[in-house]
């Protein structure tokens, strides 16, 4: 009967066992600079969004007409409510951050007495509403940052399991 001898291949189950244990820390530390690069390049698409002035969109939503654009307080509100989740484990165990606006702006209406939600008024923006023109904005900057955001989290990946490799015998 032939025999096999492999030799190093402990120290190899050693580095994958190590890298097992610490899967859920390494999709942790993957998973923010994708998320910083989709914040970057919403932030940049966000700032360039153009304005008019509070009274014009107000005057043009009593007259019926349809703004091109969001009012100068409705942009500072979506600038000031923008910002990254803190990284988790959802119910399906997924670990994600979110990339998004919260908060409330100071635009104050019936409706919204303590002002307008960010992210009803970006979620406006972006389908397009009978009073505000649609500019998809978020689905730009959501293209642009793809694949530079997958190639930072694959040298993240990358980089992270090389570590553990080196750390374990390798």
């Amino acid at each position: 009967m032939a025999k096999i001898e492999l030799k190093g291949f402990d120290v190899y189950i050693r580095q994958i066992e190590a890298l097992a244990q610490s899967s859920e820390k390494m999709c942790k530390a993957v998973v923010y600079p994708g998320a910083a690069i989709l914040a970057d390049k919403l932030r940049a698409a966000t700032e360039a969004l153009p304005t008019i002035s509070d009274a014009e969109a107000l005057g043009n939503f009593r007259s019926g007409q349809v703004n091109e654009t969001l009012s100068v307080s409705q942009k500072a509100g979506l600038l000031a409510g923008f910002g990254i989740t803190s990284i988790r484990r959802d119910r399906k165990g997924m670990i994600q951050a979110s990339v998004g606006f919260d908060g409330y702006n100071s635009v104050k209406t019936r409706h919204f007495p303590n002002g307008q939600p960010n992210p009803e008024v970006a979620r406006s923006l972006e389908k397009g509403t009978s009073y505000l023109k649609r500019n998809r904005f978020v689905e730009g900057a959501v293209k642009a940052a793809e694949a530079e955001a997958v190639a930072a989290m694959q040298a993240e990946a990358d980089a992270f399991i090389a570590k553990k490799m080196q750390e374990n015998g390798g």
